[in-house]
């Protein structure tokens, strides 16, 4: 048996639309200890990994592991219209294979949504050693992001221990932006050995912006040509987890 109640509707939802930002279709790994996913984007350019424990969950009940895969677009269309103070139950039927998802609050609204056939194998994690790592409020890095994408489709990110630069640059323009340690948005910064990296800003953009939505805090660690590791801390302790591969300019 698997049932869950989270008593904030609009947080799963948002933290479906994270997720969705990179795949249409996600396998949910729940047991005892609580639910997880890890997926690669179609192209293999990024990734989310995704975990939420028991005790994130105002009820949490299941009696041995499930792989549960739906369709998220059509889940997020019945979260669409959730509002303030609604709660959230979602129980999967071992027979019918389908979920029954209930909004609580004034009204009761229940749905039933089929699931999928869960046929992709697991994505490991990416063992990376990272050099440099940035704790950061996600509105300045988002507003940042936002910014460079009016001048390039590539961003620069290099770390320093004293500070974080972001550039973005074409033949005919350029962007340069720098948070300084002890500034007010940076909470954190840690260089064990100076870092530069590219990467695309479509992807970057659209993991910041599901990501914020989810979490006012941000860690980035990154190395230098190496993947960009994006880690958004959800309340009571869960996580949503980003990875995306560099962009290598050639020689």
């Amino acid at each position: 048996m698997f049932r869950a109640v989270m008593p904030d509707a609009r947080l799963w939802r948002s933290l479906l639309s994270a997720i969705s930002t990179l795949v249409d279709e996600a396998t949910f790994n729940a047991d005892a200890e609580g639910v997880k996913l890890r997926s690669m984007d179609p192209s293999h350019v990024a990734m989310v990994d995704f975990a939420l424990p028991s005790t994130a969950f105002k009820e949490y009940t299941c009696t041995e592991p499930k792989r549960i895969r739906i369709n998220l677009e059509s889940m997020l269309k019945l979260l669409k219209r959730s509002k303030t103070g609604e709660s959230v139950e979602l129980v999967y039927d071992e027979q019918t294979k389908k979920i029954q998802m209930t909004l609580r609050d004034k009204i009761k609204k229940i749905f039933t949504i089929p699931t999928l056939e869960s046929t992709e194998e697991e994505t490991p994690t990416p063992k990376v050693n990272f050099n440099s790592s940035i704790r950061i409020t996600s509105a300045a890095l988002k507003e940042i992001i936002e910014d460079t994408q009016e001048v390039s489709d590539n961003v620069k990110l290099e770390a320093h221990p004293e500070r974080l630069v972001i550039t973005a640059s074409t033949e005919l323009s350029s962007g340069r932006f720098e948070i300084e340690k002890g500034a007010e948005t940076l909470l954190d910064i840690k260089v064990r050995e100076p870092s530069a990296a590219t990467y695309n800003l479509s992807y970057l953009a659209d993991m910041m912006k599901a990501g914020a939505e989810a979490s006012e805090i941000l860690t980035l660690e990154f190395s230098t040509n190496m993947p960009l590791r994006l880690e958004f801390a959800i309340p009571q302790s869960g996580q949503i987890v980003y990875y995306l591969a560099p962009r290598i300019e050639a020689e």
